[in-house]
């Protein structure tokens, strides 16, 4: 079996290049919007910072560069326009609130599916990606991860981030995943993109406290996502972190 790529790929990827490095600690938000781009024209697509006040966002207004990969620069966009954090460790965008900002602003046309990452084994992962390929419809796929399984070699990189996925290759045990900074793109590979294996993309979403995979399908497609997530023994809920 060759590389499948997830249907609406094509317009998670016209948005993906072109709008990198993420603002700092807006990597929920700014992931989330590429993810729309699977399922809603460009004009249809909120802004970085109407998700970012919809989830409940926070801004440490202090530089901590050990939460980039090295050479990523910093970038304040949006900061004077969010609250502040109470602390570094609290700052950005809890996954419960990304969730319930997905819902609340664009809730009338996307259905919002989360899979706590605790259940989603390597086998569970695969199964459920080749279907997401395979479905007749589009959909946005938003992983909530730790970096550290999934950082590439020679990169010191270990926090909590969200990333997008693009396509998946089961037969190499393979994931493309887009992220949010240049300087983690893979050789060969579209600016931001790499190639990940699928057990150390289940690690990264499985890591405690809390991390999982959010699933964007268009209202029509509600109900074969939901039966979808079933078939791979998945099950629907929201997890904090």
């Amino acid at each position: 079996m060759a590389l499948l790529t997830f249907p609406g790929s094509d317009g998670v990827m016209a948005a993906h290049a072109p709008a990198l490095p993420q603002p700092d600690q807006l990597c929920g938000p700014f992931s989330a919007q590429l993810a729309l781009h699977a399922v809603l024209t460009d004009t249809d697509v909120p802004d970085v910072l109407a998700l970012a006040n919809a989830s409940g966002t926070t801004i440490w207004p202090e530089d901590v560069s050990t939460h980039r990969p090295a050479g990523a620069p910093l970038v304040r966009t949006g900061w004077d326009e969010l609250p502040l954090a109470s602390s570094a460790e609290s700052g950005g965008t809890d996954a419960a609130g990304l969730i319930d900002g997905l819902a609340a602003t664009v809730g009338a046309k996307v259905t919002v599916v989360p899979i706590p990452g605790a259940q989603l084994t390597a086998y569970r992962l695969g199964l459920l990606l080749t279907a997401t390929a395979e479905a007749g419809f589009p959909l946005g796929l938003l992983a909530h991860v730790r970096t550290g399984p999934i950082a590439p070699p020679g990169f010191d990189w270990d926090v909590g981030h969200f990333i997008v996925l693009i396509a998946t290759d089961p037969s190499r045990g393979e994931v493309t995943v887009g992220d949010t900074y240049a300087e983690v793109t893979g050789p060969v590979m579209p600016r931001g993109c790499r190639v990940v294996r699928l057990a150390h993309l289940a690690r990264a979403l499985a890591a405690p406290p809390g991390r999982g995979l959010i699933l964007l399908a268009g209202k029509a497609d509600e109900m074969d996502t939901r039966a979808m997530v079933a078939s791979a023994g998945l099950t629907i809920g929201s997890w904090s972190t």
